[in-house]
């Protein structure tokens, strides 16, 4: 019998909030630019604060831009961080894999 129970394949993640780190910008060994911080997104009473890496092109064009205090809209994905990866950590396990980046006035 089949279970009732949908299971979940994808997960998908809108934030918006200020920039509360330096803005860590790398290029892997085959040449891929890669964009690291952290975002403040909780309520103001909620300490909620989560890693954002985006890769690519626009990692280039958006560390030119981005500052600490500078808040910005992240859509993408969770994704679960394994020791020894690069990583921003906040106290938890998670980051933000970013589909996209958009600065927001600030």
């Amino acid at each position: 019998m089949k279970s009732a129970v949908r299971k979940v394949t994808g997960n998908r993640i809108e934030l918006d909030g200020p920039i509360v780190s330096s803005i860590d910008f790398s290029v892997t060994p085959r040449g891929t630019a890669v964009l690291r911080m952290i975002v403040d997104c909780g309520a103001p009473e909620e300490d909620l604060k989560l890693a954002v890496v985006l890769a690519g092109e626009r990692a280039s064009v958006l560390r030119t831009i981005l500052a600490p205090g500078h808040k910005v809209k992240v859509r993408g994905r969770l994704r679960s961080v394994k020791a020894g990866v690069k990583a921003l950590r906040v106290g938890g396990t998670f980051e933000v894999l970013a589909e996209s980046i958009e600065p927001l006035e600030h």
